[in-house]
């Protein structure tokens, strides 16, 4: 497995933890069970699903003649996606601040995870 594969993993596995973490935290805070914890979820399972697309966009970007233009794409198509199920939650009665907050446990997970393998500067 290289170096990338294993850097996702670790990150997907820190990313279901934090947002375990923070869904057990916010049962005896929050009353309505479904509305804030689903949130969490849905907006971490939203994270993992936009990080995906980052690592195959950035793994194949050197097939592309216009390198440029093909990030550019993925951006606005993984953008169109996160609005698309943040929307999609919110009218079914998904708390948008529970879904923000699961979307921050995966950056959250990033974060751990820079400071977990960090180097050293001599």
């Amino acid at each position: 497995m290289n170096e990338t594969k294993a850097m996702g993993r670790e990150i997907r596995k820190i990313t279901l933890s934090i947002m375990l973490l923070v869904c057990g935290l916010s049962l005896p805070v929050f009353e309505s069970f479904q509305s804030i914890t689903l949130g969490i979820v849905i907006g971490a399972m939203c994270g993992l699903l936009g990080y995906g697309m980052i690592e195959r966009m950035c793994s194949n970007i050197e097939l592309y003649e216009n390198a440029k233009g093909k990030g550019y794409s993925s951006y606005v198509k993984r953008y169109a996606l996160y609005t698309l199920i943040f929307a999609f939650s919110v009218y079914k009665g998904i708390n948008i601040f529970a879904l923000l907050v699961g979307m921050l446990c995966h950056k959250a997970a990033i974060v751990v995870y820079a400071v977990l393998h960090r180097k050293e500067v001599d």
